[in-house]
């Protein structure tokens, strides 16, 4: 039988782990609601400093910056305000203060009076966590029919 100190130590992992996954899920949403209202400062403050946002091996953001900048280019600045990603679910491997998150990514484009499904991509996200924080370190995007889509969505298999 394990002792009281046992059990709330256990407890208290367990709970971590919730807290880790659910605060991964929110930075993963919040991607979502910055890039839609073109907050470009809030879509960067969810990368690391270094990170890199692949997206179908053909357009690559380095850093920060580089999603700062995605945000308000012109591409991106076209679909708004008419354009609404939905992402998840996810499945979400927490290690200490690396995660990693797979799952889907689809973007909702309104045209006239018609919404269409504009992208649905595979999407896997390394997380590492910076003073308390969880924050994406490395992204890779593949549109359903890539290539490598497929590679993409088996790193959230068990």
């Amino acid at each position: 039988m394990s002792t009281l100190e046992d059990t709330v130590a256990k407890l208290a992992q367990r709970v971590q782990a919730l807290e880790d996954e659910l605060a991964i899920h929110r930075v993963i949403v919040q991607y979502g609601f910055a890039v839609d209202t073109g907050e470009a400062d809030a879509t960067a403050a969810l990368y690391t400093e270094d990170t890199i946002f692949n997206v179908d091996g053909r357009f690559v953001m380095k850093g920060r910056q580089g999603v700062h900048d995605m945000v308000l280019g012109d591409s991106h600045q076209a679909l708004l305000p008419n354009a609404a990603h939905a992402i998840g679910p996810a499945v979400v491997k927490v290690n200490g203060d690396q995660a990693t998150a797979t799952g889907y990514t689809r973007i909702y484009h309104k045209e006239g009076d018609n919404i269409r499904l504009f992208r649905l991509a595979f999407n896997h996200w390394e997380m590492e966590r910076h003073d308390g924080r969880w924050l994406i370190a490395h992204r890779t995007a593949r549109m359903v029919g890539h290539e490598e889509s497929a590679a993409v969505l088996r790193k959230g298999l068990p």
